[in-house]
């Protein structure tokens, strides 16, 4: 089985190693580090990246631009910002952006990381099962729309004081749209 994609951001090199050691502790994780938030959406959007935990302040963008920009690229992707500063500046601004998962204040307990990535993983397991449910009633409204346009009123049906109306000659009718196989013989 593969492991869990977790991705790690921050410019300051030791903090970066700190979260990676304490994550790595985690067998079943794949943790990637980088000081580039570019180089991490480039691993977000070719890759299954699960959790992208991120600094807040960085030089070349906000941990909460990169962790909106990453939510756009791939929305199940759970995102966490590590920040320094407690203000309501931070948290207001990470969650208009990038619809933070949690907030992790520096310095962080190793025990409090791991337990934030370890439900991230979770929330995005079950993100997961909802975009296939999406991506299935999508193709199930193409199907449908399809069907629809070929043979114009049979995605619906009327309904009449509590029961169903079917047609009288459903037979003749098939026929008359061009579904061949669809007769009588199919009663017996």
């Amino acid at each position: 089985m593969s492991k869990t994609l977790i991705v790690c951001v921050d410019d300051d090199d030791s903090m970066l190693a700190s979260v990676a050691r304490s994550l790595r502790r985690e067998p079943g994780y794949e943790v990637r580090t980088t000081l580039n938030p570019h180089e991490a959406l480039g691993w977000v959007a070719a890759e299954p990246v699960a959790v992208l935990v991120s600094d807040y302040e960085m030089p070349e963008m906000t941990g909460a631009q990169l962790t909106g920009q990453a939510k756009r690229i791939r929305p199940e992707t759970v995102r966490i910002l590590l920040t320094g500063r407690r203000s309501l500046d931070v948290a207001v601004d990470g969650i208009n952006q990038g619809e933070i998962f949690r907030f992790l204040n520096k310095p962080f307990e190793d025990r409090v990381l791991r337990t934030a990535v370890a439900e991230a993983v979770q929330r995005n397991i079950e993100l997961l099962a909802l975009s296939g449910d999406r991506q299935r009633r999508e193709r199930r409204e193409q199907l449908r729309r399809a069907l629809e346009s070929e043979y114009p009123g049979i995605s619906s049906v009327e309904r009449a004081e509590g029961h169903y109306v079917v047609t009288a000659d459903p037979w003749s009718e098939a026929t008359a749209l061009g579904l061949a196989g669809l007769d009588r013989k199919l009663e017996g």
